[in-house]
């Protein structure tokens, strides 16, 4: 007969690590010399200027100016981020909500999404994420290595539904082999 100890058995889970991606909600727009873009976009959607901007190592950052302003950034954080104005700092390990009045006219909505992907998935990601952007008329930072494969992919597509603005950001990334989505809609609330 086996001891206690001997019949224990240990069973490990290995558990996906995050790519260390979070989203910094700000009220005001950030100075253009903190981020380092490979793509910079200005958008008129419905009521709004929507600035997009895709960051050189993934990511992207969201300016939303009208009746209120909102800034979104989601990027690998770092200690050179100004802490005035920030509403909150949100890590994407798995499904995170958020949202916050602006103003009283409007209220800002976030849903953010981190899906561990295999090397498949990854691939069949890329095709349908290059599609959707052409499909939208999406703002696309595509980063391959020397070989030509895919080491980063950002995608943003902005769209006006009714008098709410709707932006969906996805980040592929490659050596964490993750897909982060953001879903951000800023409505009226009247």
């Amino acid at each position: 007969m086996k001891s206690q100890k001997e019949s224990t058995m240990s069973v490990h889970h290995k558990k996906p690590r995050s790519a260390g991606v979070s989203v910094l909600v700000y009220d005001r727009p950030l100075h253009p010399e903190l981020i380092s873009a490979d793509i910079r976009r200005a958008r008129a959607v419905g009521e709004f200027d929507v600035n997009i901007w895709l960051l050189n190592h993934g990511g992207h950052m969201l300016t939303i100016t009208g009746p209120h302003t909102v800034c979104e950034l989601c990027c690998f954080p770092n200690k050179s981020l100004p802490e005035r104005g920030l509403l909150e700092r949100i890590p994407c390990k798995g499904d995170k909500l958020y949202d916050v009045a602006l103003g009283e006219t409007h209220h800002y909505y976030l849903a953010i999404n981190e899906e561990h992907v295999t090397d498949t998935l990854f691939e069949n990601s890329v095709a349908e994420l290059l599609r959707i952007a052409d499909e939208q008329n999406g703002v696309v930072s595509h980063r391959k290595n020397e070989l030509g494969e895919t080491v980063g992919l950002s995608v943003v597509v902005t769209q006006l539904h009714r008098r709410a603005v709707h932006i969906e950001g996805f980040h592929l990334l490659n050596d964490a082999h993750v897909l982060v989505r953001t879903q951000s809609v800023v409505e009226p609330t009247r």
